[in-house]
């Protein structure tokens, strides 16, 4: 008997609620809003990708048709290598509009990543950028509050709660009641835009269905919790104000700490707690460093005077003329070495720096579970920093085995003995340039982003059993009266 009052409640709230023309228009200009978005991201992403695939042509034609060259001047030539966004940055484009798109690969320096969007907008880029994420993190759950204030307020205030528990309702059927038939109604906010999401995505053809499919399903419930957490909220405080007046100030309240001031201020904390240095501050650190270990370019570097001598003992010979093997070649492999491990030191040190800050970021999501869905969401779609610092990793490995193949090609290829004025410079054929593999950029599996971010899919389900424990605890104290 219990259940079918509950079921009764539920269905006449989730009725009164759709009845109502002005809620539907709602909902249906939120829909429409978030149906934009779908097609404006849709758009920029069929056109970004468009153009990394003309520039990717581009360079890779350039670097095959370079004529015949010594090796190490092909190594300073560099390499472009291009970042693909994931397509369900459609969905939510996270962080991929402040961070760079593009680094140029040349030997002994590692770039970072050039030609953000945020770099070419203007301000309003920092106060967030129109997506359907966005919509659904902080318009709808507003919609939500408008929608749900006076549920159980306006009610005791006419004296029908009262009613509702005569008839056999407990202050837990009603309170469940108002919370899953708002629950209910809030995913038409949601449901409608799954396969319109699913279908962009697709159409974008830069990945399989395996992998979209396995981030919506943890992406839409993740959403789906995310709002029971809302209509939770909506309906408790809703039961503990004395008019419904009061509970609509009192939610608004909370949403705008928890959608603007709290995320923006640990932002802002993370970044004076753990700061790091600029650009030009870290590549001026590394490359002092450099210096500091040796100078592969300097014949009279004490470091590489040594490797000089140990070369010339093992083949038993006096010059390096004389070595059967390139000895510049050799010198700036071995450079290539020391500043690619100084380099991965700085960036671990620079990397535990974002990481901290990450993870208070994370932290919070127990405190704010707008944070919590913010963060999981985008590493859902692939748009977080993790996806962003795997995509330096596979560019600097390529980088480096670029600068070590042409390394070994001026070793095996290249005589220590300097041509003669009028003679052949030494160079090595363009074929050489061919054989090299063009870079391919290989998205971060879901499954591994969610192992190195786990926290934020664990404050999502922590603020669902908190949402439990509250209902429970707060029918016990309803006054219907």
């Amino acid at each position: 008997m219990a259940f079918s009052k509950l079921k009764l409640i539920v269905r006449k709230t989730r009725q009164d609620l759709i009845k109502s023309k002005q809620n539907l228009l709602i909902v249906m200009t939120v829909l429409l809003f978030c149906f934009l978005s779908i097609g404006i991201g849709f758009a920029t992403y069929g056109e970004n990708l468009s153009k990394v695939k003309e520039y990717r042509k581009e360079t890779r034609e350039n670097w095959e048709h370079r004529p015949d060259k010594h090796p190490h001047r092909m190594a300073h030539y560099g390499y472009l290598v291009f970042r693909i966004g994931h397509p369900l940055s459609i969905f939510d484009n996270g962080l991929d509009d402040y961070l760079g798109n593009v680094i140029f690969l040349e030997a002994h320096k590692q770039n970072t990543g050039n030609l953000s969007e945020a770099g070419s907008s203007g301000i309003l880029v920092r106060f967030g950028t129109f997506s359907s994420a966005f919509i659904l993190q902080s318009i709808v759950p507003l919609v939500i509050l408008f929608l749900g204030f006076g549920l159980v307020a306006r009610e005791r205030e006419v004296a029908t709660l009262k009613i509702l528990n005569v008839q056999g309702a407990s202050p837990r059927d009603i309170l469940w009641g108002k919370i899953l038939g708002l629950w209910q109604f809030s995913l038409l906010f949601l449901i409608p835009v799954i396969p319109v999401i699913l279908f962009a995505v697709l159409m974008s053809e830069t990945t399989d269905f395996g992998d979209i499919a396995a981030r919506l399903a943890v992406l839409f419930p993740a959403y789906m919790i995310y709002y029971f957490f809302f209509c939770t909220l909506t309906v408790l405080l809703s039961a503990l104000s004395k008019a419904s007046s009061s509970a609509l100030i009192s939610l608004i309240g909370f949403w705008l700490v928890l959608v603007i001031f709290v995320p923006k201020g640990i932002q802002f904390v993370a970044q004076n707690l753990y700061p790091t240095p600029s650009r030009i501050a870290f590549e001026t650190e590394v490359e002092e460093d450099v210096l500091k270990v040796g100078d592969s370019h300097n014949p009279e570097d004490k470091h590489f005077k040594h490797i000089k001598d140990s070369l010339l003992a093992k083949y038993n010979v006096k010059t390096t003329d004389e070595l059967p093997i390139n000895y510049g070649g050799f010198v700036m492999k071995e450079g290539e070495k020391i500043s690619s491990k100084i380099y991965a030191d700085h960036l671990k040190k620079l990397q535990i720096q974002y990481d901290r800050q990450q993870k208070l970021n994370e932290i919070f999501g127990f405190i704010n579970p707008v944070m919590a869905i913010k963060n999981l969401s985008m590493t859902a779609s692939g748009t977080d920093y993790f996806a962003y610092h795997q995509f330096q990793e596979q560019a600097e490995k390529y980088r480096y085995d670029l600068a070590q193949r042409m390394n070994d090609l001026q070793i095996e290829n290249i005589s220590n003995i300097k041509p003669a004025p009028g003679e052949k410079p030494a160079i090595i054929s363009k074929d050489h340039w061919k054989r090299f593999p063009d870079f391919t950029y290989e998205f971060t599996p879901i499954k591994e982003s969610l192992l190195h971010q786990l926290m934020p899919f664990i404050a999502i389900v922590f603020w669902l059993f908190i949402c439990l424990v509250a209902v429970e605890l707060s029918a016990k104290n309803l006054k219907l009266i």
